[in-house]
């Protein structure tokens, strides 16, 4: 009976071993299935990947350039209604008669999208589209030279960059402060490229930013600001 017993024991545990041989089997073979398949998602992952980086790169580029007659004019007290017509006779007065002898002319000018301030706080930003890319770099330039004020209010105008943009620049903003202090002849050029005008020749510096990354990639900055030095020298 206990010989029986053994037996039984003994078939029951072989036809256990046998049926995990065979699960193991059939996970084998499903993995050698699946190996191609993941191999060709990764394939198809990195390929896409690489799309995204390319149509990023492309749809901020459009983006900017359908900017590029954009301006933003900063701290405006609220008008009273057709901003365009207002626009075109306020940059006039903030830039001088003698810079600009008409009104500007502007395709359209609006505020941005943002709840209308309450009393005593700052006025919703004007983002203005000039007709000429020419008259609109002018603006900029003389912008800069000197403190605006409307009212009372201190008034800033600047380009209309996107957030990306915006932050590829201001990696240059040690650089272009030390360029100023030296008053060498420089450029930051669309996207985010400077150069640098320096006895007879001129020296361009990518943006920079990791490429993976939207972070400032300080190894690549410490050594633009070395060469910058040794150009100054």
């Amino acid at each position: 009976m206990g010989g029986l017993i053994n037996l039984n024991s003994f078939q029951s545990l072989m036809a256990g071993q046998q049926a995990l041989t065979e699960r193991v089997c059939d996970m084998e073979k499903q993995a050698e299935d699946y190996e191609p398949r993941i191999g060709d998602m990764e394939t198809s992952l990195a390929e896409s990947r690489q799309e995204n980086k390319a149509l990023r790169f492309k749809l901020l580029g459009l983006d900017g350039r359908s900017r590029r007659n954009n301006i933003k004019i900063i701290s405006v007290p609220e008008e009273k209604g057709r901003p365009t017509e207002f626009v075109s006779h306020l940059i006039p007065k903030l830039l001088g008669a003698e810079n600009f002898d008409k009104p500007v002319l502007t395709d359209r000018a609006h505020r941005t999208l943002q709840p209308k301030p309450v009393d005593g706080s700052r006025p919703c930003t004007i983002i203005v589209r000039v007709h000429l890319v020419q008259e609109k770099e002018k603006i900029i330039r003389f912008g800069r030279r000197c403190a605006l004020d409307y009212g009372g209010q201190r008034i800033l105008i600047v380009a209309d960059y996107t957030v990306e943009v915006v932050e590829q620049r201001q990696g240059f903003r040690e650089a272009l402060k030390l360029l100023r202090q030296k008053n060498i002849q420089h450029s930051l050029r669309f996207l985010a490229r400077l150069h640098v005008h320096h006895q007879g020749q001129v020296k361009a510096f990518g943006y920079p930013l990791n490429s993976n990354r939207n972070i400032l990639n300080v190894n690549r900055m410490a050594r633009y600001q070395r060469i910058i030095q040794r150009i100054l020298l």
